[in-house]
C-alpha cells in the first residue's frame, strides 16, 4: 500500500470512528414525575428522598424503562466516542458519592465524586459541583456542569452528566429516568439512555 493511499485512508477512518459514538437523542428533558405513593406531593416526596446529611453513595445503572429493572448492572450508565484520531473509548458511570449539599432556592446544590472508567482505566477527576433541581411544574432533575478529568489513554477532558427524573420511591430510596453524558477534550464522547439509581450508606458501591 503506498504512503498517498494511506494519508488517504485517515479521513476515512476517522470518520468511521466518529460514526461509532454516542449521542443523546434518548434523552428526556422534563419527563413527568411519577411517585410510588400516588396521594404524596412531588415536591414533598423529592425532599423525602434527598433530603439526607451527606456522605452518602448513588448506585446507578443502564435499565429498562418499562420494568425499571437494571440491564448489566456492573456496567452502569455510560458514553462512547473517541480518543485522540481514533482510539474508541467508552466512559462507564456506576456510582457517586455526595461530599457536601446544601438547601438552594430550587432543591439542593451538591459535591460529588464519580466512579468511573474509560476502558478499564479510572481517571483523575476533580469534584464534580452539581445541582439537584426541583421544578414549579413538578419535574425533578440531578445535574452536573462540566469538571475536569484526566485519563492515562485519553487526556484532559471536561465532563458533563444530567439525569431528569420520572419516578421516586423515596422510602426505598431508589430513582430513575433518563440520563445524557459527554465529555469533550482531546477525547470526545456521547451517551444517553435510561437508568435505575439507589441511594446508600458509604461503602462499597
Amino acid at each position: 500500500m503506498s504512503w498517498n493511499t494511506r494519508i488517504c485512508m485517515v479521513p476515512a477512518l476517522v470518520l468511521a470512528a466518529l460514526a461509532a459514538c454516542g449521542t443523546t437523542r434518548r434523552f428526556v428533558e422534563q419527563p413527568p414525575l411519577t411517585v410510588d405513593d400516588a396521594a404524596e406531593d412531588g415536591r414533598r416526596a423529592a425532599a423525602e428522598l434527598f433530603d439526607l446529611p451527606p456522605p452518602y453513595v448513588v448506585r446507578i445503572c443502564e435499565a429498562d424503562a418499562a420494568s425499571k429493572a437494571c440491564v448489566n448492572a456492573g456496567e452502569g450508565i455510560k458514553a462512547t466516542g473517541v480518543g485522540g484520531l481514533i482510539l474508541p473509548l467508552t466512559l462507564h458511570v456506576t456510582a457517586l458519592t455526595v461530599s457536601r449539599q446544601a438547601p438552594a432556592a430550587d432543591g439542593w446544590d451538591i459535591d460529588a465524586d464519580f466512579r468511573s472508567e474509560v476502558d478499564a482505566v479510572a481517571p483523575m477527576c476533580r469534584t464534580a459541583h452539581g445541582r439537584i433541581v426541583r421544578r414549579d411544574n413538578n419535574t425533578l432533575a440531578l445535574r452536573f456542569d462540566r469538571f475536569y478529568c484526566n485519563w492515562l489513554v485519553v487526556g484532559n477532558v471536561l465532563v458533563f452528566a444530567d439525569l431528569s427524573i420520572d419516578s421516586i420511591r423515596p422510602r426505598d430510596k431508589v430513582f430513575t429516568g433518563y440520563y445524557r453524558m459527554s465529555f469533550h477534550g482531546i477525547g470526545n464522547a456521547l451517551g444517553s439512555g435510561y437508568f435505575r439509581a439507589e441511594i446508600v450508606r458509604p461503602g462499597p458501591a
